[in-house]
This record gives C-alpha cells, structure tokens and sequence, in this order.
C-alpha cells in the first residue's frame, strides 16, 4: 500500500512484538520518504486516537479469532474511522467451494492447526459490518479461497 499511496501516512498494529521487528526490519530495507509507524498493541483496543484515518484494513486476520475478538475490532476501526472512512477486510471465504469440496479429513487438519475455524465460517459478516456501524459491505472474491469486504461507516 505504502509504494501505491506514498504520501499516505500509515500505521500498522500488531499483538506481536516478533512481527513488529519483522516490520520495522523490512521498513528499513525500503527506501521510504514517509515509512509506516509500527504500534504493539491489540486490535481491538489500539490506543489511537479517534477518527484519525481513513482506511482500516485487516488482511487474513479474523479466521484466527473468535467471533467477539472479531465484533471488538470492527467496533475499534469504526472508532478509528473518519466520517466516509472504510473498513476493509481481506480473508479466507466460508462459501468457497475449496472448502465446500475440502474431503472431512482435510478439513480436520486445517482445523488444528486454526482453532477457531468454526467460529469463524459462522461469523454472519454482513451483520458485524452493519452492528459495528458500516454499510452493508461490498464483497467480492479475491481467489478461490479468499475474498475481501469493504464497508463505509454510518453516517
């Protein structure tokens, strides 16, 4: 995003501080006039001030949650939002016929090593964009396995 929109100001949170090295490393490998900012906190409590950007973007994150970490998190970016600002998320598509076709025992071994799958397939998408104070969301297939959502807050 950062090569798409250089002028943008960005900032990128994580729970993990190995990953946030990882972040800050490659950041540094990068020439960059205006390079991301790197917070450790957790997504559903960021400590950023509200409605100070435009665009949240969750990228292959809410299959590793259970569906009330998920809820707090869209709470949080529609907190973050500003007026017309975006949530868009990027994951793993419970419709997918990949999945619909996965043999049992497959699908079994995908599950243990994603712990809350099931909570996940069942999440209602269209229903936390829309409880959370977006839009109903715009989603379109990115892959086989994947789509993305993209909403835009109330009001």
């Amino acid at each position: 995003m950062q090569q798409i929109y250089p002028d943008a100001t960005m900032v990128g949170v994580d729970l993990s501080p190995y990953f946030l090295a990882i972040a800050a490393y490659n950041t540094n490998q990068k020439s960059s006039h205006n390079p991301p900012t790197w917070v450790h906190a957790p997504a559903e409590a960021t400590g950023l001030p509200d409605h100070s950007f435009d665009l949240v973007s969750l990228c292959l994150v809410c299959h590793e949650l259970p569906q009330e970490a998920t809820r707090n998190i869209f709470e949080e970016a529609r907190r973050l939002l500003r007026p017309n600002g975006h949530l868009a998320v990027m994951d793993m598509n419970p419709k997918s016929e990949v999945f619909a076709k996965m043999p049992p025992y497959i699908l079994t071994l995908l599950k243990s090593t994603e712990p809350y799958l099931d909570q996940y397939f069942t999440l209602d998408l269209v229903e936390t964009f829309k409880s959370a104070g977006f839009h109903t969301p715009t989603i379109v297939c990115n892959s086989p396995r994947h789509h993305t959502a993209i909403a835009k807050v109330n009001g």
